[in-house]
């Protein structure tokens, strides 16, 4: 199965005014990551949280509980991560 961080994610996330990013922990964190991660609420949340994190941001409740919900909608399709990145601005 392939990875949903693929396809430039990375590139696309460094390139979204989050260049303190640090590369090594991100493709860390995009190899540990299965689709099945994405249908379990708190996994889902964990991978939001780190995502957060490495781009140095912070994250309310309530922006945390709008990805997920966007997820849950297929709002956010896990193939083109590079949305995820935008909500974390």
């Amino acid at each position: 199965m392939s990875n949903p961080f693929s396809g430039g994610f990375l590139d696309r996330l460094k390139g979204k005014g989050t260049e303190k990013i640090d590369e090594s922990k991100l493709r860390s964190l995009a190899s540990q990551v299965k689709k099945s991660d994405f249908e379990d609420e708190e996994k889902l949340r964990q991978i939001i949280k780190t995502l957060a994190t490495l781009a140095g941001k912070q994250l309310t409740v309530e922006k945390e509980d709008k990805i997920v919900e966007m997820f849950y909608n297929q709002e956010i399709n896990i193939h083109d991560m590079a949305s995820i990145s935008k909500l974390l601005k």
